[in-house]
């Protein structure tokens, strides 16, 4: 039962800078206050804070690029569940720990600190990052950069597709599920 992931991604970049708020820049608060959670309602309505467009320009594999203090804000999972839901990885400069959470939690392929990582590209460069191994490089500059990714044990709950699908995986292998 394990999700379809392939932890190296090669797509088109979207750069958004600094201060991307949870509620209103990365999804609509009212999908958290509806409880909507299913990842393929939510894709359609990313980033419409932003810009109202960007969510139909985004197609799987494309990186988002994100600034200082991605996801600040209430800690609402449906923005993640967004980005899982288009198939896209996610690198940011920073990003507060609760919002990190939720990003493993939804399934997001993530590298949650790249300092400088938005001087790296710009929107429409192509990109292929290994999300495994914290390998970027933009392929339209050949500028490459090397950051840390993930600890072993969080890339495994982000390849099963989230904490709901690796609960189900131990369920499954123990016997219960």
């Amino acid at each position: 039962m394990k999700a379809n992931f392939n932890e190296i991604f090669e797509g088109q970049a979207f750069v958004l800078g600094n201060n991307v708020a949870n509620d209103g820049d990365l999804m609509a608060l009212s999908f958290a206050l509806a409880r909507e959670t299913d990842p393929d309602v939510l894709k359609a309505h990313i980033f419409a804070g932003i810009d109202r467009s960007l969510a139909l320009r985004i197609k799987p594999n494309d990186i988002v690029i994100a600034g200082k203090r991605f996801g600040h804000g209430n800690p609402h999972i449906q923005g993640f569940l967004g980005l899982r839901g288009a198939g896209i990885g996610l690198l940011t400069e920073s990003i507060p720990s609760s919002s990190y959470r939720l990003a493993i939690n939804a399934g997001v392929p993530i590298l949650p600190s790249c300092p400088n990582i938005c001087s790296l590209a710009q929107t429409g460069d192509h990109l292929r990052v290994d999300f495994n191994t914290g390998e970027i490089k933009n392929l339209t500059t050949g500028a490459k950069a090397r950051h840390a990714p993930p600890p072993a044990h969080v890339q495994k709950i982000i390849a099963s597709g989230g904490w709901h699908q690796m609960f189900r995986i131990r369920l499954e292998a123990s016997g219960l599920g």
